[in-house]
């Protein structure tokens, strides 16, 4: 049956989008700062699959495994539309050893979630990630923290706050409530993903869902005020390591917090002033993934309904998880689509995206120009050339460069070309004009 599609209303699905015109010049101009940035910290580009075979992905997500976009391919493979970044990296270490270490890659790219749509989820985004697999050494996270206080410094986010904390720490938090087993220790980290990211009920979510992950009323409770007592133990103190101070002492030193606070005070030992600004110690933190096993981190632009707009933290065991050899890892990702709206709602695109200086040439005689190739193609040695195809009343071609935004028209009419500006630009507009003098076919 062959569809009729003037009869159809066309559309896409929900929580994916359409980027045209200049939304798409906005987005290549973010990511191309994101690139600059870590390729400055020393990561180098790769690529891997959009598919990935399923068992690669099963068992490190946790309950994001009910967001798989499942596929079965003609050989009756079970297939995924990939759900990170991170773990074909994982695979990638596995499978190419010979790669050199520590490997720094960033990859930035699209990945599928079978998320619920709202503002700031969608089934399909671009994640810019970049992650350094084969670093024990805590310089990695060092190095990861300061790279992510970099670019939101450098895109422009003055309100921001980088929260911190280590999975060791929600793992001392499940001993002194009593919570002894590996699922109660997943019971509780996921509850405090779920109610930050997802229900956004703060310490009441956090109980509703320890108490659907099976935690009992009283270990619930219990685990709540020990969360209020631990922020109100951090509040009085701005300087980060007395927090941590504090830290071991309400952990009674135990030793998974020990580690943890080790870990953490050696971080922010070398974190600079104005880096140490920005982070917040938060026990309420604890990322999605299961696979982190240390320092996690999420960057957060305050004022904003978006929520986390970039994430990452330690992982020891994902490598030997999904393939053979045993490596440590470590890195962040940004979510492009949650950025790009945070700046959005800053202004900070319009105010600060270095547009192409981009020429339209028009004809608008009532036969074409016979030199409009000629001068196109000299003009195009020194500028991006936009020839306008349609003959037009000149209004319309006016319009049609300030919607894509070139920075001058140049009509051809009668014997010499005329130079309209669309945006002032002075110096443009006289070296234009010296090249259209100097040529000879005019």
């Amino acid at each position: 049956m062959i569809l009729n599609l003037s009869e159809q209303k066309l559309s896409i699905p929900e929580g994916t989008e359409d980027v045209l015109g200049l939304d798409m010049r906005y987005r290549e101009h973010i990511i191309n700062i994101i690139k600059e940035v870590y390729e400055n910290y020393g990561f180098n580009p790769h690529k891997t699959p959009i598919l990935e075979y399923l068992e690669t992905f099963n068992g490190h997500h946790g309950e994001g495994e009910k967001l798989f976009f499942h596929i079965k391919d003609k050989n009756d493979k079970d297939l995924i539309a990939r759900y990170d970044l991170t773990v074909p990296l994982a695979r990638v270490a596995s499978m190419y050893p010979d790669l050199p270490r520590p490997y720094k890659r960033y990859q930035i790219g699209p990945s599928f979630r079978d998320d619920e749509p709202g503002k700031s989820h969608f089934r399909e985004f671009t994640q810019c990630d970049a992650d350094i697999i084969g670093a024990d050494s805590l310089l990695a996270e060092i190095d990861i923290t300061v790279m992510a206080h970099e670019l939101l410094t450098i895109l422009g986010i003055k309100n921001f706050v980088l929260k911190i904390n280590h999975r060791l720490l929600i793992q001392a938090l499940a001993l002194k409530v009593g919570l002894q087993s590996k699922e109660e220790h997943l019971g509780l980290q996921r509850a405090l993903d779920y109610a930050d990211k997802v229900s956004k009920d703060g310490l009441q979510g956090v109980k509703n869902k320890l108490i659907e992950n099976n935690i009992p009323l009283n270990i619930a409770n219990q685990i709540l005020m020990e969360i209020e007592c631990f922020t109100n133990l951090l509040t009085p103190f701005d300087d980060l390591q007395n927090q941590i101070n504090q830290i071991e002492k309400f952990f009674d030193n135990c030793p998974s917090a020990a580690q943890a606070a080790a870990d953490l005070k050696f971080i922010i030992s070398y974190l600079p002033k104005n880096v140490q600004s920005n982070i917040k110690i938060d026990l309420t933190l604890a990322r999605g993934a299961d696979y982190y096993t240390g320092y996690i981190l999420e960057g957060v632009a305050i004022d904003t309904e978006i929520g986390a707009i970039l994430g990452g933290g330690r992982y020891n065991q994902l490598v030997s998880a999904v393939g053979n050899a045993n490596e440590a890892g470590v890195g962040l990702a940004f979510g492009l689509e949650r950025l790009l709206s945070v700046l959005k709602s800053l202004d900070y695109i319009d105010k600060n995206i270095e547009l192409p200086s981009k020429i339209l040439l028009a004809d608008t005689n009532v036969e074409f120009h016979p030199k409009l190739f000629v001068i196109a193609r000299e003009l195009r040695k020194y500028y991006d050339v936009d020839i306008y195809y349609n003959q037009s009343p000149f209004g319309d071609i006016v319009h049609f460069a300030q919607q894509n935004k070139h920075q001058m028209i140049i009509e051809l009419i009668g014997k010499r070309p005329l130079v309209h500006a669309v945006i002032e630009n002075e110096t443009m507009q006289s070296k234009v004009t010296d090249i259209l003098n100097n040529l000879d076919c005019i």
